[in-house]
């Protein structure tokens, strides 16, 4: 008690210092409510922490003790509108360069099932405000909608629809009282009811996260089986003096299958185009087993000799693409071959091809060839091979993408008049989908819209923190207000419904209907949720399929969540 009272001395004589609404008092607080928010978050229940929604809660005891007259109200707005537009920028950043061929993969039926979470959530949400309209009215509603699925950009652009509507100053007490209370209210549960309902449905249909786990690794070998390699000799005495370029089944526009080292009388060469092909001849092949199968029915057998280990002047090598000249080019346009190497394979966000002359090449790309060191060491000059290059933060390309995605979230739309007000996809949704476009994009003739992993994780984190600061003081005394009301009560019971009952649901026909993973729905569910609670599934499994399914979900439900805190706002205000 004592240690309490001095720590509001303390803090009463430090807010002092400052006037009374000026930016200082408010840059003040939100440092303070940072702090203190998260090192509550930091602290750890079993496997659950806060984390940086910590910083809401703190937020909300300060909001509440200062008074909102404490503070710059036109500096809260920005900076919660500014950490927003950090935060999903960095998020489409780290997600664009994979996303689509996630999306290809094995995405299509885990972002159907996360837009059915997403949709449900809003079904609900409505039903609220036309059955129990004295309770939660569609502001209240939507606050709920935010809160009970953890999405704070949905907050925001539920704020920016209320502002189109009414147009007046009074759209920020709109949005304070009461979309942000319930949205504060609904919050907790929100973060707790994802590890609830995967509890739930791990008890429900007698999980095992081992044999789950194993499962996952055994397709995980399946598909890195995808790229296999293997050595042929050849014995079809019609391919006798054929150039390697005329052999069947090879394309050179297909990326199914590659051949990198040809050994001829004990001598193993680089594979080129013009090489030679004889009967005996021993050719190291990479690709995808079936294509790679068909081409040794074709050609001869498989052979016992790996002529890796006969090519001690041929070295493997990893190079990653930072030249600003190899970046758009093709690989036959940079003349690789020339060098005398042969490309086998190239990664990219994760996710590797068999490489192609017609294959071009974006900043990051990591390029698996094979040649004499001197050629490597050439090849490298040509790509760049810089790790600080490759670790370097560029700002300019930053501040465009912020300006291209703000002004996309600014063009709006009434549908033809079937909206009462202009749609948009606001500050949260604009730079999040501008981001993963410029990010698979790779680079703009000299602009390199790449990010590193730190600088991306910082800028996310630091937005998101701004964020929730923000939205934690602007709720404080709406917060209480409601708390001390038996509305607020009912807003509680009310978003867990929300949270749960979407997840529950489609969890379930995952499991039981189309039998996948319990691990992918986890990720799923969390992903759908766009939740911090991910950081559970770790105490679940040491596989990576959680996060796997969670960053294939996450955009399409981000865009989903943000759209809908407008129309809920639009259509049924």
């Amino acid at each position: 008690m004592f240690l309490a009272s001095a720590n509001e001395s303390l803090l009463n004589a430090v807010f002092s210092l400052f006037p009374q609404g000026s930016v200082a008092l408010t840059v003040m607080a939100i440092s303070v409510v940072g702090v203190t928010g998260l090192a509550l978050g930091s602290i750890k229940l079993k496997a659950f922490s806060l984390g940086i929604p910590g910083t809401m809660f703190t937020g909300i005891l300060i909001g509440k003790w200062l008074g909102m007259d404490s503070f710059d109200a036109s500096m809260l707005h920005f900076a919660r509108d500014f950490g927003l537009i950090l935060f999903v920028y960095a998020v489409g950043v780290q997600v664009g360069p994979g996303f689509f061929a996630n999306l290809r993969k094995h995405g299509l039926p885990l972002n159907i099932m996360a837009a059915v979470i997403v949709l449900t959530g809003a079904a609900i949400c409505v039903a609220y405000a036309y059955i129990i309209p004295h309770v939660v009215d569609i502001n209240a509603a939507t606050g709920l909608f935010a809160g009970a699925t953890t999405n704070a950009p949905a907050l925001g652009s539920a704020g920016e629809a209320l502002k189109s509507v009414h147009e007046t100053d009074i759209a920020s007490q709109l949005l304070a009282y009461p979309t942000m209370p319930a949205f504060a209210i609904a919050y907790p549960f929100g973060l707790l009811g994802v590890i609830v309902a995967i509890v739930i449905l791990k008890a429900i249909f007698r999980v095992d996260t081992q044999i789950a786990t194993e499962a996952i690794e055994k397709a995980e070998k399946a598909q890195a089986a995808e790229l296999v390699t293997i050595n042929i000799e050849v014995h079809n005495e019609n391919l006798n003096g054929v150039l390697l370029s005329k052999l069947p089944l090879l394309k050179p526009k297909d990326p199914g299958m590659v051949i990198s080292r040809i050994m001829h009388e004990g001598v193993v060469s680089i594979a080129k185009p013009d090489s030679m092909v004889y009967v005996g001849d021993t050719l190291l092949v990479v690709g995808n087993p079936d294509q790679i199968e068909q081409f040794r029915l074709a050609v001869g057998v498989e052979s016992t000799t790996d002529i890796r280990q006969s090519s001690p002047n041929l070295k493997l090598a990893h190079l990653i693409v930072t030249h600003n000249g190899a970046l758009g080019k093709t690989l036959a346009e940079l003349g690789l071959k020339q060098l005398g190497i042969a490309v086998t394979r190239i990664a990219r966000a994760g996710v590797e091809f068999t490489a192609t002359d017609h294959m071009k090449l974006q900043f990051g790309d990591r390029v698996r060839i094979v040649g004499e060191s001197s050629a490597i060491d050439e090849a490298g000059t040509i790509l760049g091979n810089s790790l600080k290059a490759l670790n370097y933060s560029r700002l300019i390309p930053i501040f465009i993408g912020l300006a291209l995605g703000v002004t996309l979230g600014c063009l709006s739309t009434t549908l033809g008049g079937a909206l009462p007000g202009p749609c948009k996809l606001g500050v949260a949704a604009g730079p999040l989908i501008v981001a993963i476009i410029l990010s698979r994009m790779g680079n703009i003739g000299p602009i390199i819209w790449h990010m590193p992993h730190n600088s991306s994780q910082l800028i996310r984190e630091f937005g998101i923190t701004l964020f929730t600061i923000c939205v934690g003081i602007m709720a404080g005394d709406g917060f209480f207000q409601a708390l001390n009301q038996s509305t607020g009560w009912y807003w509680l019971g009310l978003g867990a419904i929300v949270t749960l009952i979407p997840l529950l649901l489609v969890g379930a026909i995952a499991i039981k209907v189309f039998k996948i993973n319990f691990l992918h729905v986890s990720g799923l569910l969390c992903g759908s949720m766009t939740s911090p609670s991910l950081a559970f599934t770790h105490t679940l499994t040491t596989s990576e399929a959680p996060a796997i399914a969670f960053a294939t979900v996450y955009p399409l439900t981000m865009v989903m969540r943000v759209l809908l805190g407008q129309l809920l706002i639009l259509i049924f205000h």
